[in-house]
């Protein structure tokens, strides 16, 4: 009995060890355990904001994400438990540290692509802590707006001009005077992307039809075109077609999902959850770059959630949003829960840098033809974290 309780121990201690030591504290340790649950939370909310949205829709998952990281940083018990089991974030400071440098590093590198707002707004007579305000603007770069709840107009008005900034004026009405009635905290997320391709689309955009899944004609899209080397595969797991289309900044690529004829776009988000971006990434590789003569909508899409505490409700996140139920010690002393959680995301899509004319078209017949002229899914990834920064499904057709 002895030697089996001694064996046992010392195999325990053994991968105690190797474990300690795979995950040692690092910047390339905390980034691969930051992949597999920002991505898996990404993919269940965007299944969400799908059935919410009748699938047209544009959407920052890894934003939501960080507010409720930010958010667990002052939780406390079950209210702590909950958020973390659909976030998975970071629990130690160490890996915190590195977390905050890969993020800043991601915002650093995009901000002449694509500019994000996140605001908490939370009443200041709640004495809310400050080592709190501290943590999440170092860590998530979230702003943390301490405002008089008693004056809801002036209180709306502060964190729209604060969002408007961190914007350039795109979205500058995020939040209205009533959200601040009856409430203590409140999370808002405005973030917009314009895409400039490494490779941009000809100016010979043309008019076009766009289908539905069944091959019915229900509107008419602006077709860009460009011929040129690019990473296609056929994934079955996924039941589609997917291009990557690589960003001026190396490190971001538009990945689009063309469904089988017949096939949901919304059912590539529920498919992927059987692989990882590693695995589309691995395929390029094996598959090497072919010829595609790429014909795609130019398009804009702005969405509006509004019901985001819904969604994180039905994924588990339910005691932050209960007066009698939230533990939020660590933002303050007093009782708080949130109310309020919403986001506006804005993504343009175009052939912005063309300078190309019609006559200047590439001619190749034995391209492969990749024609999105019905229901697509999309996603703007950082190839870095494998980050989903942005993401959506393209149905409802229109001319711009």
């Amino acid at each position: 009995m002895e030697l089996k309780l001694f064996t046992f121990t010392l195999v325990t201690l053994c991968t105690y060890s190797v474990l300690a030591y795979e995950y040692h504290c690092s910047k390339r340790s905390a980034l691969l355990l930051l992949k597999k649950p920002a991505y898996e939370f990404s993919l269940r909310m965007l299944q969400k904001v799908s059935q919410e949205t009748d699938s047209h829709f544009v959407y920052s998952p890894i934003s939501t994400w960080l507010q409720l990281s930010a958010i667990a940083e002052g939780a406390k018990g079950r209210t702590f438990n909950e958020i973390w089991n659909v976030t998975r974030h970071h629990r130690m400071r160490c890996f915190k540290k590195h977390t905050s440098d890969i993020l800043n590093k991601l915002s650093k590198d995009l901000k002449n692509e694509s500019k994000r707002k996140s605001v908490i707004a939370m009443d200041k007579l709640m004495a809310v802590r400050k080592q709190y305000v501290r943590q999440i603007e170092k860590l998530y770069g979230i702003k943390v707006l301490l405002l008089d709840f008693n004056e809801p107009v002036k209180s709306a008005r502060e964190v729209n001009l604060v969002t408007a900034e961190g914007t350039d004026g795109l979205i500058d009405n995020i939040v209205y005077y009533d959200d601040f009635l009856s409430t203590v905290l409140l999370m808002s997320d405005a973030s917009y992307f314009k895409s400039e391709w490494k490779t941009p689309f000809n100016s010979a955009t043309e008019i076009q039809p766009f289908y539905s899944r069944k091959g019915v004609e229900i509107g008419e899209v602006s077709m860009m075109n460009l011929v040129g080397s690019f990473n296609i595969v056929e994934f079955p797991h996924i039941g589609a077609t997917v291009l990557e289309i690589p960003c001026a900044l190396r490190r971001i690529s538009m990945l689009v999902f063309l469904p089988k004829q017949y096939e949901w776009a919304s059912e590539v988000y529920y498919n992927l959850m059987r692989t990882r971006l590693t695995a589309i990434f691995n395929m390029y590789k094996h598959a090497g770059e072919k010829v595609v003569n790429v014909t795609m909508p130019r398009f804009k899409q702005r969405t509006e959630v509004e019901n985001l505490p819904e969604l994180v409700y039905d994924m588990g996140i339910t005691r932050i949003f209960d007066p009698s139920k939230a533990e939020l010690q660590g933002i303050s002393k007093f009782k708080m829960h949130t109310s309020l959680m919403t986001q506006i995301t804005d993504i343009e899509v175009n052939e912005k840098g063309v300078v190309a004319s019609a006559s200047s078209l590439i001619k190749n017949d034995t391209a492969i033809e990749f024609l999105v002229n019905r229901p697509f899914a999309y996603m703007l990834v950082d190839k870095v974290t494998e980050f989903i920064i942005f993401a959506g499904i393209y149905s409802t057709p229109s001319v711009l």
